[in-house]
């Protein structure tokens, strides 16, 4: 693009066929009535689907989206990452394509961006809202993993794990370069880096719809980010996050 965009979408997709031209189609629908410029980046995670062909046939009119494809599988954190620091615009939003958060949520977040570098949303500060509650097992291991995490990485924060964060450009460009997690823990990890360098944080209330399809068991889930708290709190106290890698 010869100017830069106002806005960065980036959108992770792993084996997506069956729901991303409905979720393109939203974005584009809103976007386009927007009086910003912007950019979508969808970035392919090696999907063994027809992710790829669907994401090019869709978009070969609309030039502001553009697929970064990825012949082999990396993580969600991992292709976040490369899509954040491919992206040319001041403020860089990700989200899930599976649109449990819709685009036009982000209204919430504008009106902070004068004040924060980092704009979060959130299902559980007040004024979030979760439309259909996950199972109890679920519910049980998202908040007791939050409480961990608060205490050793993330104090203050209450939802590490919601898939819609808006990052400034310098921001981004510094946190993710030091981004080390390439899977699901990748969330806590930026929030752990961006306060370890004094970034101020906004976490702003959502709508979440919680959608199925997860491609990750909640127990496996748990197992893997118990871990990756005490991974990312090592990181943080021995310096790990002190300057880029």
């Amino acid at each position: 693009m010869s100017n830069k965009p106002y806005l960065s979408v980036i959108l992770p997709a792993y084996d997506e066929e069956a729901r991303i031209i409905p979720s393109l189609i939203k974005r584009h629908e809103y976007l386009e009535k927007q009086n910003y410029s912007y950019e979508v980046l969808i970035v392919n995670d090696g999907s063994t689907d027809k992710t790829k062909e669907l994401v090019l046939e869709k978009i070969k009119d609309w030039p502001h989206f553009q697929l970064i494809d990825n012949k082999i599988n990396k993580g969600k954190g991992a292709v976040v990452k490369q899509g954040m620091l491919s992206a040319q615009g001041k403020w860089r939003l990700f989200m899930d394509v599976d649109e449990s958060v819709t685009i036009n949520e982000i209204e919430r977040l504008w009106p902070y961006t004068q004040d924060f570098e980092i704009i979060i949303g959130s299902r559980y500060t007040k004024g979030g809202k979760v439309t259909k509650k996950q199972p109890l097992i679920r519910r049980i291991i998202s908040r007791g993993g939050n409480l961990l995490i608060q205490i050793l990485i993330a104090w203050g924060i209450k939802d590490t794990q919601c898939g819609f964060k808006m990052f400034a450009e310098h921001a981004a460009k510094e946190i993710f370069s030091l981004q080390t997690m390439e899977r699901w823990s990748f969330d806590m990890e930026l929030i752990a880096i961006a306060k370890k360098h004094g970034y101020n944080i906004k976490e702003v209330p959502v709508v979440w719809q919680e959608q199925a399809g997860s491609k990750l068991g909640a127990a496996k889930a748990a197992i893997r980010s118990l871990r990756d708290v005490f991974i990312i709190w090592y990181n943080k106290v021995t310096g790990k996050y002190n300057q880029k890698n």
